[in-house]
Order: structure tokens, then C-alpha cells, then sequence
């Protein structure tokens, strides 16, 4: 049996301390990866970030401003009048012909869990105009909420309310429109309607891009 000089125990024993100290980083970083993810997924249920595409709600929110929704607001509370809200459609999302959860491949799924998304289909961004139990009543461009002209200082001036409209909001659900009222596809058309306060995900409450607009949005 060949015996080990002192030199090849001092070299195994290095070779040892290697591996343990790459072992260890490598433990480390999947950690702190694993740490983040909790985090993240914490701060989600919460908060999530969102990007307007589009320009129906001009010139208070522009198209690719990046937001972030306070997730938590209508499921302590409810929506109230001016409310800018996020909230699910049924409406086909561009790229996705199937909308279906269940059927969505694994890792899509895996980031729509993250990002706090089971929608079924493309997001919209409005503003609440009248909650459960108002009469909305929109003619000749006024908007009217119970019988009042209401006072709307986020449009831009001169903007005409196109439709005619004449309801009274159920409980649990809410009449939006965009702030953009020539274009707009909102509760004034059959493609949205009243808004199931369900499928609302959240309040706009911060725009954090372009750094030149960041601020609290209202």
C-alpha cells in the first residue's frame, strides 16, 4: 500500500477547503436568489407594476407610462368616484389566442404567479365615474352622477363626452370611462359595461416612468 507523502495530504486537504468554499458560495447565492423570491412575491400582494398601452386616458396617464398599482386598496375598501383603477376584461389579449389559466405553458404561469397575474384577458386602466347605486347619465357631452353636473378637472380642455347613457350602477360594480372621451372603449360601450368590482386589480397610485412625470397619479 503506497502511503501518502506530506505534501499530497497538504494538497487533498486544499483540494477540500476548495470544493467546501465553492460549495458554500454556491449555497449562498441560492439564498439570497430563493430570499428575493419570497420578497418579491410578498411585495406583489401588495403592489405590482403595470404599463399603459394606449392613449385612452390622455393627457393624465401617457401610452408606455410605467405604474405602479396598489393591489391591496379594494380588498380592504371600495372604489370611490375618480379612482383611477386597473381592472380585467374578457377582451383578447394581442399574441395569446388561447386566455384560458389552466392551458397557459409552466413558465408563464410561474411569472404570472409572481407578478401576482391570473388574468384572462387584456388589462384596461379607467377612471371610476359612478360606484354602486349612482345614476350615470351622459347627453349633449355632460356627465351627470344623481341628477349633478360633476366636475372632471383631469380633462383636457374642450374634450366632449360622446354617448348616451342613462343608468344606475348595481351594487359591486362600477361605470368607468378614460380620460381621453373621444378615445376611449370604456362603460359606455357594450365591449366593457359595468365593471365587476371583482375584477378590479388595483389603484393607480404612482407613475415611475419616464423619470420626467415621476410622481402620485390622480
Amino acid at each position: 500500500m503506497k502511503l501518502l507523502s506530506k505534501k499530497d495530504k497538504n494538497e487533498n486537504k486544499n483540494a477540500e477547503k476548495e470544493n467546501k468554499g465553492a460549495f458554500s458560495f454556491v449555497k449562498e447565492w441560492v439564498g439570497i436568489l430563493v430570499t428575493a423570491l419570497i420578497i418579491a412575491g410578498v411585495v406583489v400582494q401588495f403592489v405590482r407594476p403595470t404599463r399603459v398601452d394606449g392613449e385612452s386616458m390622455l393627457s393624465t396617464l401617457q401610452d408606455r407610462d410605467y405604474l405602479i398599482v396598489n393591489t391591496i386598496k379594494y380588498k380592504i375598501g371600495d372604489p370611490k368616484r375618480g379612482d383611477i383603477i386597473i381592472f380585467d376584461t374578457d377582451m383578447p389579449i394581442d399574441g395569446y389566442s388561447d386566455l384560458s389559466v389552466e392551458t397557459r405553458n409552466p413558465l408563464r404561469r410561474a411569472m404570472d404567479f409572481i407578478l401576482h397575474d391570473d388574468s384572462r384577458g387584456k388589462d384596461l386602466v379607467k377612471r371610476v365615474i359612478g360606484v354602486g347605486g349612482d345614476h350615470v347619465q351622459i347627453s349633449n357631452g355632460e356627465v351627470r352622477v344623481n341628477g349633478e353636473v360633476i366636475d372632471e378637472p383631469y380633462l383636457d380642455e374642450g374634450m366632449y363626452t360622446e354617448g348616451d347613457v342613462d343608468v344606475v350602477v348595481p351594487e359591486g360594480k362600477v361605470f368607468a370611462m378614460g380620460d381621453n372621451r373621444v378615445n376611449s372603449l370604456d362603460s359606455r360601450f357594450p365591449e366593457v359595461g359595468l365593471i365587476d368590482e371583482k375584477d378590479i386589480m388595483g389603484h393607480v397610485m404612482l407613475r415611475l416612468f419616464p423619470m420626467s412625470s415621476f410622481g402620485f397619479v390622480d
